[in-house]
């Protein structure tokens, strides 16, 4: 990351302390990046969308973000994380004197990530995809159903096979969740084995 971004993602931390966001953002970040030398995109935008995407989720009940996550959960209540979100990144940008034609899109991107459909620009698509991706993750994907959003635990290689097909935007996303999948697959063989 930058020095712009890291101080970005330092404001960022306190908002990060829930649901294992930290280590989410961090992933989200690393696969957006990687997309961009694939597909392009502008940093300017896309990482500091990646890492303020979800900062909302800390002020936000427990009880009432569970209801949220569940699968097939309060579709209009996942706004409302966006919004919050959208308001502390834009308090965070300012903070750091982003420029202002950045912040728009940045915003744009964050009020939509999870409920809105269809993408507004490469840049929100390789967010999209990078979000989704980070279930991939060797080290978040053990953490994903925890989350209330992802598969149960005994069918969580099903449920990522699912999205392979049908949560991406971009080809190269799909290729990349399909390579650690693969990864994550080979892994748990490999433990099971070793039992």
């Amino acid at each position: 990351m930058t020095n712009e971004e890291k101080e970005i993602f330092q404001l960022a931390r306190p908002h990060l302390q829930v649901m294992s966001n930290e280590l989410h953002t961090v992933e989200v970040v690393g696969f957006c990046l990687r997309l961009m030398q694939s597909v392009g995109g502008d940093r300017h935008i896309v990482i500091p969308a990646a890492i303020l995407h979800d900062t909302g989720w800390a002020k936000i009940p427990e009880k009432v973000s569970q209801k949220i996550r569940i699968p097939d959960g309060e579709k209009e209540s996942i706004k409302v994380h966006e919004e919050i979100s959208a308001l502390i990144a834009e308090l965070i940008l300012r903070d750091v004197n982003y420029d202002r034609a950045y912040i728009d899109e940045i915003i744009a991107i964050i009020i939509g990530h999870d409920s809105r459909r269809q993408p507004l620009s490469l840049n929100d698509k390789i967010v999209k995809d990078g979000d989704k991706l980070s279930r991939f993750s060797k080290r978040f994907l053990p953490i994903w159903p925890q989350w209330g959003d992802g598969a149960e635990a005994k069918d969580l290689f099903g449920a990522l096979s699912h999205g392979v097909k049908n949560w991406f935007f971009l080809s190269d996303s799909r290729k990349m969740a399909t390579h650690e999948l693969r990864h994550r697959m080979a892994e748990s063989r490999s433990r099971l084995e070793n039992l």
